[in-house]
């Protein structure tokens, strides 16, 4: 990033936006020459769900509303991760799986990408959970005794989640059982984003000085 004077507001030059608006040009081209090979009609890659299959604009409202929370929680972590004082290595780390997180659920990774190649939704499922062990064993290794109690509820919420979505056969599946994986997943994603975005916080803080305390 470019040393600039601390009361600019603009901290890149002209030259930065060009470049950044052909990169997102590139990637846009990518993607539409994808659904051309893919036969995917052109608005259907542009326009949003609800409005090229005209319904309601709140259809899938929990569902993106989960994937606005963990992108957040993404974006909070790798920010604190990189300027942060502390916890870098595990900030990394949650922003690295919160990231994955809603890019699967947006994009029905583990549902209908995995699959296609030869791995198991179940297995997609163990991964999830390892990750999530891997991130509460690092979080209480630097965690205060009871100072975690955040992460343990939303890993609790998205446990219960997984387990149902691991055992719910969609042919035969009752609204009610959806209904509480789809609340349980929102729910736990919820507490997950503030739990971490405390910690990023946290991170970003200086310490005060022993003087300022007395």
């Amino acid at each position: 990033m470019p040393q600039v004077a601390p009361d600019r507001l603009d901290r890149f030059t002209p030259r930065t936006y060009l470049l950044a608006a052909a990169c997102l040009a590139v990637v846009v081209a990518v993607l539409l020459e994808a659904a051309f090979l893919r036969q995917v009609p052109l608005m259907q890659m542009l326009d949003d769900p609800a409005s090229f299959y005209e319904v309601s604009p709140l259809s899938g409202i929990v569902s993106y509303g989960g994937v606005w929370l963990m992108s957040s929680a993404a974006a909070v972590c790798a920010f604190a991760a990189h300027v942060g004082l502390r916890h870098r290595r595990l900030l990394t780390g949650v922003a690295a799986f919160s990231l994955y997180f809603a890019m699967d659920d947006l994009f029905m990774f583990h549902e209908a990408v995995w699959p296609r190649v030869g791995i198991p939704e179940e297995i997609i499922m163990l991964a999830f959970a390892a990750a999530l062990l891997a991130i509460l064993l690092a979080a209480r290794a630097q965690a205060a005794p009871g100072k975690a109690w955040g992460l343990y509820l939303a890993l609790a919420l998205m446990a219960g989640s997984i387990l149902i979505d691991v055992g719910l056969n969609r042919d035969a599946a009752s609204d009610a059982a959806t209904v509480l994986e789809d609340v349980l997943k929102f729910l736990g994603i919820g507490i997950w984003a503030l739990f971490w975005t405390g910690v990023a916080s946290g991170a970003v803080a200086r310490p005060i000085p022993d003087d300022a305390r007395a």
